[in-house]
């Protein structure tokens, strides 16, 4: 599976969990996900350039939610 691939499936898995969960931290988010930090970050920029979640900042980190 090349990168594309694996970003794609990433950014699914964390659409699914902020649906499920409701917002959740970065740290958090990070801590669900099977995989790696960079690809949880890579997948947050493409869920955020296609407008489905907001990123706000809390204190020393970022809360997550959809749009």
């Amino acid at each position: 599976m090349d990168i594309q691939e694996q970003v794609g499936e990433t950014a699914g898995k964390v659409w699914h969990l902020i649906n499920d969960h409701g917002s959740l931290t970065l740290a958090q988010l990070k801590k669900k996900v099977d995989g790696s930090d960079e690809l949880v970050n890579f997948a947050l920029g493409w869920l955020s350039r296609e407008d489905k979640i907001h990123i706000l900042p809390e204190k020393k980190s970022f809360q997550i939610r959809l749009k």
